[in-house]
């Protein structure tokens, strides 16, 4: 199954937002998610406490997201939502964040050219 990519109008295959595997790596400030469709993210933790998409960090009003910037490194507890997304507790205490995995594979900082700016190609 394909989708559009949005930012350039290229089919993307629906395995690029399935994840096989993520492991919390504190010790290097990282999350890092093998995907269905081969490729492998590095994350960093401050990175994904900084694009939080919860309400508590973007408000309530639809729209781009916003950067909230953070100085958080690490994370104390993963946990998966059904099939289609994870939740962390940052270090910093937040807890209220669910991250889709189309989220998640938006916020590798390796496929910025792919995807785009986060301001641009995350919403909710």
């Amino acid at each position: 199954m394909t989708a559009i990519d949005k930012n350039n109008d290229k089919s993307v295959d629906k395995r690029a937002f399935a994840a096989k595997d993520v492991q919390v790596k504190n010790e290097a400030g990282v999350v890092v998610v093998q995907w269905a469709d081969s490729h492998m993210s590095t994350i960093p933790v401050e990175r994904l406490r900084g694009w939080c998409p919860c309400a508590v960090c973007q408000g309530h009003e639809a729209g781009a997201l916003k950067h909230v910037p953070n100085t958080c490194k690490a994370i104390f507890d993963a946990e998966l939502v059904g099939r289609y997304a994870i939740h962390f507790k940052f270090a910093d205490g937040h807890d209220t964040g669910i991250f889709r995995w189309e989220h998640l594979r938006k916020l590798d900082p390796a496929e910025a050219e792919r995807w785009g700016p986060p301001e641009s190609s995350l919403r909710f």
